[in-house]
């Protein structure tokens, strides 16, 4: 599946290369969503080492996947280099699949598995699945 971009970018022709602006924009986002990805995993790595419960602050303070995130922008740069081809939804188009397919239940498995904790419903309500949920008041800063 996510070879789909790069064949469409090979295959296209220097004009569907992207051009600098989008490059510096999708090298940019790729930064972003491995910094976003990799941070979120060490944080859960060490605190759940030091203490086992429910993260609710750092990177997890207004998300409850933020390494799933991090991991969603990381495969959207791989589908947006196809943006100058007349293809270009087809990489979108296997994203989504596999993010509702494998993505999706995995976060709802672990929102079943975290619920256990007594401070769930207050952490649900200041924290998106896996959009950062920017309301409410957080005690955890």
């Amino acid at each position: 599946f996510y070879w789909t971009s790069p064949v469409l970018l090979i295959t296209g022709g220097p004009e569907v290369e992207p051009g600098p602006m989008q490059l510096c924009f999708l090298v940019t986002t790729y930064i972003i969503g491995l910094w976003m990805h990799h941070t979120a995993d060490a944080q859960k790595y060490f605190v759940l080492r030091a203490k086992k419960g429910l993260i609710r602050d750092g990177m997890f303070a207004r998300c409850r996947n933020p390494n799933y995130l991090g991991e969603i922008i990381i495969y959207g740069v791989f589908a947006g280099f196809s943006w100058n081809h007349d293809l270009y939804y087809i990489p979108w188009i296997n994203c989504f699949i596999i993010w509702i397919l494998f993505f999706y239940p995995n976060w709802l498995a672990k929102d079943r598995s975290m619920s256990r904790y007594p401070e769930w419903s207050e952490y649900t309500a200041t924290s998106g699945i896996i959009i950062p949920w920017p309301f409410g008041e957080t005690k955890y800063k």
